[in-house]
């Protein structure tokens, strides 16, 4: 594979820009499903995938991010043929875990379901369990290609990914819906079993709905698995790698796992904070609503369907919560994570030949970027969550104006989960894997203590959530920034990295929340929210050009056109 090796940042723009992509997308299949399963079929859903989530991260994302590593070390030390051994070790490796992490899956989805008290989401979670394996093989694949700088195999498979899920999942849920909808009004009957009302019958209905989405988001690993595999037997001139005499297939073996287990195990508990809240806050609803469901009623006046009882409305507030705000909640982390894989092989490198000014600036330029992008999503949101959530869910007004208050705290917390997630893999790439799973059991340990001291509370209910990812990643981002200085010896340059960052995105925030309540107030909802966040943005930009946030090595590691540099550093727009 003869090619121009990517600079970290050519690589994190390939995968933001297909991260951005595959959210767009992910919005234009989320945002439907939840106006189709509305609360309560959300929180099938949902569950579902936040079940997925960890095994997904303890199988796939800590072993992709150990393979990239050690192909990088590998292919660094013996050429490309070292990094072929680190990916005929972890095919074997990365298969036999996802077929364990697929068993796990169908052996515990109703106990798990139960647990919860949603056993409605038992047909979702079987559904997702074939998931695991695919994801498994689309990893060995990611791994290997992300070690070698290489970021655009991955990108196009999460975007085929997206696609196939947007598709697929849409029409077997909406196809469902529909089908066992005409069944009720036909026979008064789904499946056997008779409901009064079409509200209650579409509460039932839902649970084969969220199920047939899920399918979905199944059939969308399987193509991404098929994609990357064929894309790197083209790359390899059609034909597997060669077996070379004294490769030692097993030894590698072990050192992947000795590497990814930490790894694993504290991506785990990122997403951990998901599971919490699947496992905790559906329970503390239902001890908030033994205490005083009247009050919780009272408090949601209008917002809750006659349908929902109380038995179910654990899941209508939960699914309210993760189906329309949780989604707007991860777009920041999600482009800041591809800085953190695109920044790795780079960090590693530079660690290991004892390369420490590199290894700052990009360290520094990581973290600078990760702000770049979440500090103006999450004051945005925190400014507009009300408007931006009638925008997107018009079909599921009560639901969203629920929501709101949640999502404006949200708002606040997206920003250091999408700083922590870059810090984390420059620390795992110096090898500081241990440290990070140490730092974010204790965050989990905060987060889960909140959630039941909080969301216990009738007063409070769903709306004591956020606070637990608030104080969660708030204690994470404050260890981790003194470990970096203390433990690595990186020295943060403030005013650059934090600073010009938060005061642009600051400017961007209050434009777009003057532009919709002042400005364009005599324009349709719609036409306010899009105009307001089109101002903010504006605003944004010139505000990073005037304060010289956005460097010249920025824009070198780009290869921007020079004569494109010149003028912007002539006229001071860069630094």
């Amino acid at each position: 594979m003869r090619r121009r090796d990517q600079s970290f940042l050519e690589g994190a723009v390939v995968l933001t820009l297909s991260t951005l992509t595959v959210k767009v997308i992910g919005a234009l299949f989320k945002i439907p499903l939840a106006n189709i399963l509305g609360g309560v079929g959300m929180s099938y859903f949902v569950s579902a995938y936040d079940i997925f989530t960890p095994i997904y991260s303890l199988t796939v994302t800590g072993l992709g991010v150990a393979a990239s590593r050690l192909v990088s070390e590998r292919a660094a030390c013996a050429g490309p043929e070292g990094g072929e051994q680190v990916l005929r070790a972890s095919r074997r490796l990365f298969l036999l875990l996802g077929l364990l992490g697929m068993g796990l899956l169908f052996l515990f989805a109703r106990p798990f379901s139960r647990a919860i008290n949603n056993p409605g989401a038992f047909l979702a979670i079987c559904a997702i369990a074939p998931a695991v394996v695919f994801s498994c093989v689309s990893a060995t694949y990611r791994g290997y290609f992300q070690g070698m700088t290489n970021m655009v195999p991955t990108a196009g498979s999460q975007v085929l990914e997206s696609l196939t899920r947007l598709l697929a999942g849409t029409v077997l849920s909406y196809g469902t819906t529909l089908l066992l909808r005409e069944r009720y009004l036909d026979t008064g009957e789904v499946l056997g079993r008779s409901f009064a009302t079409l509200g209650e019958a579409n509460l039932f209905i839902f649970r084969f709905s969220a199920a047939a989405a899920i399918l979905g988001v199944t059939a969308s690993t399987l193509v991404g698995a098929v994609y990357i595999r064929g894309r790197y037997r083209r790359e390899a001139g059609g034909r597997g790698p060669r077996r070379r005499q004294g490769a030692a297939a097993p030894g590698l073996a072990w050192e992947l796992l000795r590497i990814a287990v930490p790894i694993s195990l504290s991506t785990l508990v990122i997403n951990l904070t998901s599971v919490i809240d699947l496992m905790s806050v559906m329970n503390c609803l239902k001890t908030a609503i033994a205490r005083d469901g009247a009050a919780i009623r009272l408090m949601y006046d209008g917002l809750i369907p006659a349908a929902v009882t109380d038995d179910l409305l654990p899941e209508y507030l939960y699914g309210s919560y993760s189906g329309l705000a949780f989604s707007l909640f991860n777009l920041a982390p999600a482009i800041t994570a591809a800085l953190g894989v695109s920044a790795l092989p780079a960090v590693t490198r530079a660690y290991a030949g004892g390369q420490d000014h590199r290894m700052e600036e990009t360290v520094n330029s990581v973290l600078r970027i990760a702000l770049m992008a979440a500090l103006p999503a999450g004051l945005g949101l925190f400014a507009l969550a009300g408007p931006i959530l009638r925008f997107l869910y018009p079909a599921r007004l009560m639901e969203a104006a629920i929501i709101t208050p949640v999502l404006r705290v949200m708002g606040i917390s997206t920003i250091l989960v999408a700083v922590t997630t870059p810090i984390n893999s420059v620390l795992q790439a110096t090898g500081r894997e241990k440290l990070t799973l140490g730092m974010m059991l204790a965050g989990a340990g905060v987060k889960l203590a909140t959630n039941f001291r909080l969301v216990s509370r009738p007063e409070l209910n769903i709306q004591g959530v956020p606070y637990g990812s608030l104080l969660c990643y708030g204690l994470i981002v404050v260890v981790s920034l003194l470990c970096l200085r203390v433990v690595v010896g990186v020295r943060l340059h403030f005013v650059q990295v934090f600073c010009k960052p938060f005061f642009c995105a600051a400017l961007c925030a209050g434009g777009a929340y003057s532009g919709y309540t002042l400005l364009f107030y005599r324009a349709s909802p719609s036409l306010r929210l899009l105009m307001a966040i089109a101002l903010g943005g504006g605003i944004y930009l010139f505000a990073l050009l005037l304060t010289g946030a956005v460097l010249k090595s920025d824009l070198e590691m780009l290869h921007i056109n020079e004569k494109i540099r010149k003028a912007l550093a002539k006229l001071r727009l860069i630094s």
